[in-house]
């Protein structure tokens, strides 16, 4: 059992991250980043464009890397990776950047579908959500997906009325700058020193730890490949590990 103390006492608002924490992303993100490098590869006629893509998205033979590009970068900044890739084999910038927001598009496109389905709730995390709402603890998603993406999800698995605010990469700041998690607590109203933040990358408990909020979880959960993170009151692999709810 992984022991740690959360000051809920003191907790108004609890934030989450969505891949990785709120949901099981591993199986689609792989699908998504095969997908990108493939239209990449169809686009630009390139050959052994593939692998080099593949890498730079975190997707070995092992799987997919949790610390990786597509499971913890935003899409502009996965947009910027994929022309550098190609701007390394030797496409003009211009092109590249052509080229990447194409590939994204059209891997979007291809998965849309099939996404939410393919996301589905990490194991006990229904179960706490409804503990902290009958605690009256406000909850909210901040998230390196976009908006619709997100309501897509908590619509597909009935989580909507769990979240006050869906904060998404389409939202200026954003993830994770902490001036994102700032935002966050503005619009629930709440002061940052009594708010948490539940995440499965280092970002996540930096973005907390700089935003002044009161507490940080690790979630190692959510991922085939091995986390090694904690946060600023340690880290749990199931929701039921959250001993205090």
């Amino acid at each position: 059992m992984i022991e740690f103390q959360v000051p809920l006492n003191n907790t108004k608002a609890v934030l989450f991250d969505k891949d990785g924490t709120l949901c099981l992303s591993g199986s689609y993100l792989t699908a998504l980043a095969i997908a990108r490098a493939d239209f990449c590869k169809r686009l630009s006629g390139i050959n052994n464009l593939q692998a080099p893509l593949l890498a730079a998205y975190g997707i070995s033979d092992k799987g997919i890397d949790p610390a990786g590009a597509t499971a913890v970068a935003s899409r502009q900044n996965n947009l910027i990776s994929t022309a550098t890739v190609l701007a390394i084999h030797g496409v003009d910038w211009c092109q590249a950047q052509q080229w990447a927001q194409t590939a994204l598009a059209q891997a979007d496109a291809a998965l849309a579908d099939r996404k939410a389905k393919l996301t589905p709730p990490t194991p006990g995390l229904v179960a706490m959500l409804q503990r902290l709402q009958e605690r009256g603890i406000t909850m909210a998603i901040l998230s390196s997906d976009v908006g619709s993406s997100l309501e897509a999800f908590l619509l597909e698995h009935q989580l909507m009325h769990f979240f006050k605010a869906i904060y998404g990469a389409d939202r200026n700041p954003a993830k994770p700058d902490p001036a994102a998690a700032i935002s966050v607590c503005e619009i629930l109203a709440v002061n940052p020193g009594a708010c948490g933040m539940v995440g499965d990358a280092e970002a996540d408990l930096s973005m907390a730890a700089a935003a002044g909020l009161g507490w940080s979880l690790a979630y190692q959960g959510g991922w085939d490949l091995p986390l090694q993170l904690s946060g600023s009151h340690g880290h749990l692999q199931h929701w039921d590990q959250f001993a205090p709810l």
